[in-house]
């Protein structure tokens, strides 16, 4: 017997008592499959639409006149009008959504349902004759118009607000650069990793500070069972040992796990993000069992059967499109993209769990943060006070006619105020986007925009339209309007999917900046003439607060130098950032001015000695601290493993060479309660930071026997005990009752990598002002690796971590600096200043180097070389390869 398929189409007027049959259920043969898989998944309404007949009584009267039967003639009506539409101008309609990508290597690697298909992308630069790179995508999302435009012999650039999207893209870029033999590899990991991956687990431990940030973030809200929580936390940890040995391995099983996170979750994406309920927890919950071995599979199977590499370039060029204006020595050969719908979606809300996992969400405020970046699409997105589009005040109604009218009625009807405000941010952004891209099209630029509609509390707002009659104000030329599909509102209401296709024919010329002079020009002329910290009283050896010499640590820059920089280029009460901070000599000089202050290091040791110098302690809790440590210390003993840790592990000496055994038992029970015990708070962290600055030295403070405050000079002298508590002690007493100005403000230290997506509350900068290590420094792990160990490091982390270190990775190449260019520009006040202290050597110019990298985003304001032959660091006469230091000022 034939097998059939049935679809029910309700009828209102459908003559039955009863609703449940009130409707007419098609029956399709298996040679009609094909129709019944277009059809199997639309809503009543849309087969209505797509049909032509709204009523049963008309239905029944237009099957008597053709004289068929009313299964015939729906049929008969679908079939003829579902080839009709199924191509608009040689675009298949399944390409201007998702569904195809569903099925496509790399792209179904994440669902990222607001996107559109590669094919999509293909046809309009075929359809419109696009000829000129680089083509531009504002709204990259998960970079279907960079692959698409790749495969056509295009390069890009792209624009992508959320971490996650830059995420996906930039992994898939990495691994489709890389050769087949390197895509073997990877697969293979992926394949045996799938096999064992969730059985390995109960092999490690939850990451603590994961779980601590959900607290922070979501509370007590409960987005998975208690068990796949526990699992998604040692996926953490398993994912960063990982990438010790094979970042792109550990990548790309980040994207596999952050793929599964929903399906696993008492969440359900249904166009946001919400509770599953009763019936579909019973339904659709999901296990890592039921969906990671797979993906995992998935992923590797593309990565190997997938035979092609990418021929061109692709530049992210900017987090934020509404940032378009800051970039230096653009041209645009073209404009695709779908920028976010005015449907109310909160995009950060919906991929939070994700953003969580990738520790791109850390703090209490930057879902906050995100949303206020974002194109303003959702209610949430509405700012109190909103800047306009262009700065100059202008009232955005007064370049459309029906944007006026639709806000009028959204304020009469909207159930909610800020529905308004939404519209006509959405706009005013959009308006101030399309002016500032202007300055970089070539002459005869497409711009093809996927945009849809949308309805608020009734009132209709046409996007397209709106869009229509700003670009044309801006002096874009309408080409064409092109309806691609019809949707559903969530109330049912009709919208529509177009395409909007303009022409930009003038010729601007390059875009230029401003030239007015900077604030700090005076100052920066009068550093360069005196040279302040090569004078008395500056150029001291101990010049500046004595909280610089918490802890000692190698290449450390002169607060002298700090202090003036600061001065010179942070107005009063501005704020600064440095993303090399070291142990936050620039941040503690901003500190100490009454300056907001940020800091980021990739060292822990590091981070918890700039954290305690850039926050106020408090001296209870400081001993509070102390007296857990010595109660831990009394009630514990060392392990046999942490025992012969220190006997065969050390560089220029085994740390058993350091200590007294009895002080050394000491020290591994406090390094194990720091560890159990993470330093949260300023007084935590001080005592550390003064913990590890004792650990050794040539002073009677040190709990070494004779060595030096910068390893690696070998240890000499008698094995004598010195207690860890009482020195302890009296390092943070001397510390506490160091008065700070009564100015003194309160800053902030991130312990990541600083090319990694900084914290969303760095915003808003007066200046970044850095010293990076030099190129031929010192490698600062093994000056200070004494304290990096205590600090948690084991033999194995001494062999991969410091490859993710900058001194490492700018020997290969200095492209490492782009992603900190590119943030700083966006993090940054228009007039704010980029100063770099670098060292010169007969190996590297530095300037010469990170000027070349910085021009997408900078101008050369001024370099400035300073003679350092003089020089002393730690007492030792800086006699190395660097000849010269060199300040190069960016803007």
């Amino acid at each position: 017997m034939t097998k059939q398929y049935y679809k029910a189409i309700y009828f209102s007027d459908y003559p039955s008592l009863y609703t449940k049959d009130k409707s007419v259920t098609l029956a399709f043969n298996e040679s009609e499959v094909p129709y019944f898989s277009k059809v199997k998944d639309m809503t009543t309404q849309e087969i209505k639409e797509l049909i032509g007949i709204e009523t049963y009584k008309q239905l029944s009267l237009f099957a008597d006149e053709q004289e068929r039967s009313i299964n015939q003639v729906v049929k008969r009506l679908i079939k003829q009008n579902l080839v009709k539409i199924d191509k608009i101008d040689g675009m298949d309609k399944k390409d201007i959504t998702f569904i195809k990508s569903k099925k496509t290597p790399f792209q179904r690697w994440y669902p990222y349902i607001e996107g559109y298909s590669p094919e999509f992308v293909k046809s309009l630069i075929s359809n419109f004759e696009i000829k000129d790179s680089p083509i531009y995508d504002p709204f990259a999302g998960t970079g279907t118009t960079l692959f698409a435009s790749d495969e056509l012999g295009f390069s890009t650039v792209y624009s992508e607000v959320n971490p996650l999207l830059q995420y996906l893209i930039q992994t898939k870029v990495r691994i489709l650069k890389t050769d087949a033999q390197q895509r073997r590899k990877l697969s293979k990991y992926l394949t045996d990793i799938s096999k064992t991956i969730l059985k390995s687990l109960d092999k490690f431990e939850e990451d603590k500070i994961l779980r601590e940030t959900y607290k922070t973030l979501f509370a007590n809200s409960k987005y998975f069972p208690e068990k796949i929580f526990s699992q998604i936390l040692k996926l953490r940890s398993f994912i960063d040992i990982v990438k010790f040995e094979n970042e792109l391995l550990a990548d790309t099983i980040n994207v596999a796990v952050v793929s599964c996170l929903l399906p696993v979750s008492y969440l359900k994406k249904a166009g946001d993000v919400r509770f599953k309920n009763k019936n579909e927890i019973e339904k659709d919950m999901k296990t890592f069992a039921d969906v990671l071995p797979q993906k995992i599979m998935d992923i590797a199977e593309d990565v190997l059967n997938f035979n092609y590499s990418l021929k061109n370039e692709h530049e992210f060029i900017l987090s934020n499109a509404k940032n378009i204006d800051r970039i230096n020595e653009l041209k645009i050969g073209a404009i695709i993209t779908s920028p976010p719908y005015l449907n109310g979606t909160n995009y950060f809300r919906n991929t939070k769990i994700e953003l969580w996992f990738l520790r791109f969400l850390q703090y209490e405020n930057d879902l906050r943060y995100f949303r206020d970046q974002a194109l303003t699409s959702g209610i949430n997105d509405v700012k109190k006070k909103h800047n306009l589009a262009n700065g100059n005040g202008f009232d955005i109604t007064s370049k459309s006619e029906l944007l006026k009218h639709t806000l009028i009625e959204l304020e009469k009807k909207a159930y909610d105020s800020r529905i308004p405000m939404m519209a006509k941010n959405y706009f005013e952004e959009m308006h101030q986007i399309f002016n500032d891209c202007k300055h970089y099209l070539s002459k005869n630029t497409k711009i093809l925009i996927d945009i849809g509609d949308s309805i608020f509390s009734g009132v209709h707002i046409k996007t397209d339209e709106i869009l229509i009659d700003l670009l044309i104000e801006l002096g874009y030329e309408f080409i064409d309007n092109k309806i691609l599909r019809k949707r559903r509102s969530r109330n049912k209401e009709v919208l529509t999917q177009s395409l909007l296709v303009f022409q930009y024919s003038h010729n601007n010329g390059k875009f230029t900046h401003r030239n007015i002079p900077f604030f700090w020009e005076k100052n920066w002329n009068e550093f360069k003439t005196l040279i302040p910290h090569q004078q008395i009283p500056y150029s001291s050896r101990n010049w500046g607060h004595k909280n610089h010499s918490l802890c000692s640590y190698q290449g450390k820059l002169k607060p002298a130098i700090a202090h003036h920089l600061v001065k010179t280029f942070v107005p009063e009460n501005g704020s600064m950032l440095d993303p090399f901070c070291g142990v936050g000599t620039i941040p503690f000089e901003a500190a100490l001015g009454g300056k907001i202050s940020y800091g980021i290091d990739i060292s822990l040791p590091a981070y918890y000695i700039s954290y305690a110098k850039v926050t106020t302690p408090v001296s209870t809790e400081c001993y509070n601290y102390i007296n857990a440590l010595d109660s831990f210390i009394k009630r514990n003993n060392c392990t046999k493993d942490e025992l012969n840790e220190v006997k065969n592990f050390g560089f220029n000496k085994k740390l058993s060479d350091y200590y007294e055994k009895n002080t050394l038992e000491e020290i591994l029970l406090a390094r194990r309660f720091v560890k159990i015990n993470y330093p949260r708070t300023p007084s935590e962290m001080l005592v550390v930071a003064s913990l590890l600055h004792i650990l050794h030295g040539n002073r009677p403070y040190a709990l070494s026997r004779h060595s030096h405050p910068i390893v690696p000079y070998a240890p000499t002298g008698e094995f004598i005990y010195k207690n860890l508590i009482e020195k302890l002690r009296e390092k943070v007493e001397r510390v506490i009752y160091e008065e700070l100005p009564l100015y003194f403000r309160n800053g902030k230290i991130f312990n990541q990598d600083a090319t990694k997506i900084w914290p969303q509350e760095i915003n808003n900068l007066d200046a970044v002002i850095t010293s990076p290590p030099f190129f031929d420094s010192t490698r600062f792990y093994l000056a200070n690796w004494i304290r990096i160990w205590f600090s948690g490091w084991s033999e194995k982390d001494f062999k991969y971590q410091p490859k993710s270190f900058i001194e490492e990775r700018q020997k290969v190449d200095f492209s490492i600096y782009e992603s900190i260019f590119r943030q700083s520009k966006e993090r940054m006040k228009k007039d704010g200043a980029f100063v770099l202290h670098l060292g010169k050597s007969t190996k590297c110019d530095m300037a010469e180097e990170l000027q070349k990298i910085s021009k997408r985003w900078f101008k050369t304001a001024d370099l400035f070389i300073e003679n350092v032959s003089h020089c002393e660091s730690h007492g030792i006469r800086d006699k190395g390869t660097v000849t010269s230091h060199q300040y190069l000022i960016l803007v």
